[in-house]
């Protein structure tokens, strides 16, 4: 394979002309964090760091994407980073797709790379949406893992996407696998709209139906991104 994008947060400034910061207040899943564009809350040092502060009963963390500047499909993707380790946060690395072929979510799939609850320290999920097989219909493509140290240093979490399968490896170590219709689940693209382009999303969630309760006194709190390859 080859190396067709490399983000090395270690070495930049300022934000990437790839990435784009979200703001706002209206999310899914009932989250609490209001997403601003603020440098208490995203800087670099190190890494990218996004962080998620509690001030006069309001949440604020960060969140970016490669909507409409930076797209893929299929290849492989290392990322470096290092989750929170506060109750209620709810770090992401995940992908959605470009054009939305097959229509809105979860219609056009939900990849998820990796996410981490602070609630239930250690544990690593990974799933994949579709139309047939979700979360809503407790039909998604999903494992979980408990590692014991994951939220202690950085790990590498990477994905590796052909048009057959999905594996997710962790610290080089693959870790899981999810193949195009099996099971017995549904073959295609109502199950397994993996065949487009698909853009990179990370943020610090807080709360929420998977967030869960949170301690307001463990803030702030940061997630950090040192370092992100991809290849095809």
């Amino acid at each position: 394979m080859k190396l067709i994008k490399h983000y090395d947060f270690t070495n930049m400034t300022e934000i990437h002309k790839d990435w784009t910061v979200r703001t706002g207040d209206k999310w899914h899943n009932k989250e609490l964090q209001h997403y601003v564009d603020k440098k208490d809350n995203l800087y670099f040092n190190d890494g990218i760091v996004l962080r998620a502060t509690y001030q006069n009963g309001l949440y604020e963390s960060a969140r970016l994407d490669t909507r409409n500047k930076f797209y893929f499909k299929y290849g492989r993707i290392d990322i470096v980073a290092k989750v929170p380790k506060g109750i209620g946060t709810w770090p992401a690395l995940w992908m959605m797709p470009q054009e939305q072929k097959y229509g809105y979510w979860p219609k056009s799939g939900e990849i998820d790379i990796m996410e981490h609850v602070g609630r239930d320290l250690d544990r690593l999920f990974l799933c994949l949406h579709s139309e047939t097989h979700n979360h809503s219909k407790d039909t998604h493509y999903y494992e979980e893992f408990y590692l014991e140290g994951l939220s202690d240093d950085f790990h590498t979490f990477s994905m590796d996407w052909n048009e057959s399968y999905i594996s997710y490896i962790f610290d080089n170590m693959e870790i899981a696998r999810f193949c195009k219709g099996q099971d017995g689940y549904d073959p295609s693209h109502k199950g397994w709209p993996f065949d487009e382009n698909f853009y990179l999303i990370m943020n610090l969630a807080i709360g929420g139906k998977f967030g869960g309760e949170v301690d307001n006194d463990c803030f702030p709190q940061e997630f950090i991104v040192k370092d992100i390859k991809i290849y095809q």
